[in-house]
């Protein structure tokens, strides 16, 4: 279709279509995929009225920039033979557009040489995983379309239909990245159709939560089994198979879907950069098509389907030996994990062996090391369950040590052994930091570091989701972190700065006892001065689709419940005007400029707070009404190359919003609200539960981050534990320890949690450091300060 363009072309972000041509362009109400200068933009067609097709902005911008003197070429009379066109082009339902000026050559020419972006059907597996992984980034943070979308539900799932083995019919191989917006986890599933009484098994390529890695997975997930109980089929399953140099420790799979990640029996990582050929793709598509097949057959040793003359085994081998050897290093590395060196026993008593006794008691094998039981005996040593083999070890070191040995020392031992024992089998370790950033947070970070500034990854995205889920956040750190500058930079990366008033710092005085240096007071000659929130409310109403920011620095300068009871008002949903008629005296053109100013939904409040004795104690009341996010310690080293990534400076307030129309999100609410729901059971405990407004906003923060990928539900609770639930318990003096001793033990592993029980303080300590440091601590994050407390408490 080619068009002579006019004014509304360069200016308006939609082009009415002659009823004629609608059946090119598609149905109505279709998201298309248009193509200008390589760079795909997202467009539609609406029908109200006449039939319109919407497109972007940025895209106006661009034909903009292409013809520069269109406004005063259309002011005249301008020659149409002249006037620029446009050529849209429709290849594979994809849109390639281009205009056309003068002096170009025909277009009939130029379509030609037309590039296609879909992938040839020649493509082999390498190109298209590769494709996956480096395109899926850029497709997820925008409007679902469909030329991308074929790559994983039509282009791969046809390569491994050609494949020798699959070519039988058997099997049923599908792809899927999204219904009406891309999926969190994109996949392609290869099952069994013969396999009715395994249909919860599947063998699948698996993209992970930062879409730098693919997985190539066998995979158990039945419906409404818990985390636990998947976690033990998985383990059923893999003691069947011979894994070879495949991966089996499910934990270190990055996928934001905890019940996912632990119905994984076993899997093999791809990067961009370590991609082997097709030969050896498919070659390790085989060998877990086998070990899949094995897993359906329960035991059988042979696989009939097998029709490949060469063994996958051996075409594997010949894989470039630095390959080989990095994939040989990543066989189940054990965590290290920090213990205290054990106390000598007293001069004159045997010392006890305790990982010895420990692999005596539970009957397992020692690696590299014959049972002692067994040796002895000739015979094979019963396995106990685990909890009655501590009790064996507990009474084996007093029987030997007789009276030697406090009770002290033995909870010593008895904790370490526990603890190895939690090692050998690889208990879950729970990573404290998730640097993964989206697009459009990643422009946010880079044009932060432009100005010479270096802000984690977890920093900024908790910042982000802080202000979505609540309008007030609370920065707390110590003098010189970057806590005045974090915020305003924040602010100008998106397109809010102090010169279009978007932006605003004021400077907490000393000693504030009201509200007027805020909102504003009368002088001595009756007129209304106006306070800086005022003005800032101002200009909110002016542009209600902008977002605007209004930090307060070193809120802690003065009680801040005495001068913010109205601002937190309308921070906490109080949709009043903050001030009344009589607040203005007899200055009725103020009262008609600020009288009707109530709190908008497009201005986010943020207070800073220096960690020091020379601040004002804050109010509970305050704390709740916000996240508190703790400055990180600087780094210092080697500046961070971003490279130059693009996107949108200039956000709109909507992006603040929840989505409300997501998808998935009942199961996310659902997850999070059984998280929380332990937490709320340990703090009634302790009488300290949490209110509606604390757990409402930590769902909201929770189901933002789940639709946008940005934590699991773990770690938002991990957040929620660091940024709500510990800030309010410290603004409360008589705080019990006991209740960080409980959230000390939250979520545990039962055996962990066993080794803690009836430990005194002081030795809980040292263990809480060594689980923390070997990453065993499910909230890892909200863990360093509770041990912090718990080391001033127990100072105290």
């Amino acid at each position: 279709m080619i068009k002579t363009t006019e004014l509304s072309d360069f200016v308006n972000t939609e082009m009415t279509i002659p009823k004629e041509r609608i059946s090119f362009f598609g149905n109505p109400g279709e998201r298309l995929a248009i193509i200008y200068q390589n760079r795909e933009y997202p467009s539609y067609l609406e029908t109200e009225g006449d039939t319109k097709l919407k497109w972007s902005k940025v895209l106006i911008r661009k034909l903009g920039e292409a013809f520069p003197d269109f406004e005063s070429w259309f002011q005249g009379d301008p020659d149409a033979s002249k006037t620029p066109k446009l050529e849209i082009i429709k290849a594979n339902e994809v849109f390639h557009l281009r205009l056309i000026m003068a002096d170009e050559e025909n277009s009939d020419e130029k379509i030609s040489d037309m590039p296609i972006i879909a992938t040839p059907p020649t493509a082999g597996l390498q190109e298209l995983l590769l494709k996956w992984i480096t395109g899926y980034p850029n497709y997820y943070p925008r409007d679902f379309r469909f030329s991308f979308k074929e790559t994983i539900t039509e282009e791969i799932p046809k390569v491994i239909e050609n494949l020798k083995t699959i070519r039988s019919g058997h099997y049923q191989v599908r792809g899927f990245a999204g219904d009406t917006q891309w999926a969190e986890i994109p996949w392609v599933k290869v099952r069994d159709k013969q396999a009715l009484d395994d249909s919860d098994l599947y063998l699948a390529y698996l993209l992970a939560m930062d879409s730098r890695k693919l997985y190539l997975a066998i995979v158990y997930g039945e419906e409404g089994m818990g985390v636990r109980s998947l976690a033990e089929k998985a383990a059923a399953y893999r003691k069947n198979l011979v894994t070879e140099h495949y991966r089996t420790n499910h934990k270190d799979v990055l996928l934001a879907n905890a019940s996912l990640v632990s119905g994984i029996v076993c899997y093999r990582e791809y990067t961009e950069t370590e991609m082997p050929e097709d030969e050896v793709l498919i070659a390790e598509f085989e060998a877990f098509r086998k070990m899949y097949k094995l897993c359906l057959t329960k035991g059988q040793t042979a696989d009939e389907t097998a029709v490949s003359d060469e063994p996958s085994e051996e075409i594997i081998k010949g894989q470039d030996a630095k390959v080989e050897n990095e994939m040989i290093a990543e066989i189940k590395q054990k965590p290290e994990v920090v213990l205290e060196e054990q106390t000598p026993p007293p001069q004159g008593s045997q010392p006890v062996p305790a990982e010895t006794v420990l692999f005596e008691s539970i009957g397992e094998e020692r690696p590299g090391v014959e049972n002692k039981n067994q040796a002895e005996s000739g015979s094979e040593a019963p396995a106990q369950p685990k909890h009655a083999a501590i009790s064996t070890l507990r009474e084996v070191v007093m029987a030997e040590s007789e009276t030697n040995l406090s009770s002290a020392d033995v909870d010593d031992i008895q904790f370490k052994a526990e603890t190895k024992a939690a090692e050998s089998k690889s208990f879950t370790r729970y990573p404290a930091k998730n640097d993964y950033l989206p697009p459009y947070l990643q422009l946010v970070q880079v044009k932060m570091g432009d100005k010479g500034y270096y802000y984690p990854a977890e920093l900024i995205k908790t910042y982000y989701l802080s202000i979505k889920s609540k309008p007030f956040v609370i920065i707390k750190g110590q003098v010189g972190s970057g806590k005045t500058s974090f915020p305003r930079l924040f602010a100008e990366a998106i397109g809010a700065n102090q010169e279009n008033g978007r932006f605003k710092r004021l400077l907490v005085g000393k000693n504030w006892e009201d509200h007027t240096p805020l909102l504003g007071h009368l002088d001595s000659r009756g007129h209304f001065i106006p306070g800086p929130i005022m003005l800032i409310l101002k200009a909110a109403k002016e542009y209600p689709d902008k977002p605007h920011f209004f930090m307060l620095d070193e809120m802690d300068q003065s009680p801040a419940a005495d001068y913010l009871r109205l601002l937190l008002e309308g921070i906490n949903g109080s949709k009043e005007p903050f001030l009344k008629r009589e607040d203005f005296g007899a200055d009725i053109t103020a009262f008609r400029e600020y009288g009707n100013l109530s709190f908008p939904d497009n201005l986010y409040i943020v207070a800073t707070i220096n960690e020091g004795p020379d601040s004002f104690p804050v109010h509970s009341r305050v704390i709740d009404s916000g996240n508190v996010i703790r400055m990180p310690v600087v780094e210092i080293g080697v500046f961070a190359d971003y490279g130059s990534p693009t996107g949108d400076s200039d956000w709109e307030n909507s992006v603040f919003k929840i989505h409300s129309q997501a998808k998935g999100l009942p199961e996310i609410l659902e997850r999070l609200m059984v998280l929380l729901n332990e937490v709320q059971q340990l703090l009634i405990k302790h009488e300290c539960p949490m209110g509606y407004r604390g757990k409402n906003e930590i769902l909201a923060f929770g189901i933002n981050s789940g639709v946008e990928g940005l934590y699991s539900e773990l770690e938002v609770i991990d957040l929620a534990l660091l940024q709500r639930i510990i800030p309010a318990l410290e603004a409360v003096s008589e705080t019990d320890v006991d209740v960080y001793l409980s959230l000390a033990g939250f979520l545990l592993e039962d055996g962990l949690k066993q080794a803690f029980s009836n430990l005194p303080p002081d030795r809980l300590i040292g263990r809480y450091e060594a689980l923390l440091k070997a990453g065993a601590i499910p909230c890892p994050r909200s863990g360093g300060v509770i041990l912090k407390r718990l080391r001033q408490q127990h100072k105290q």
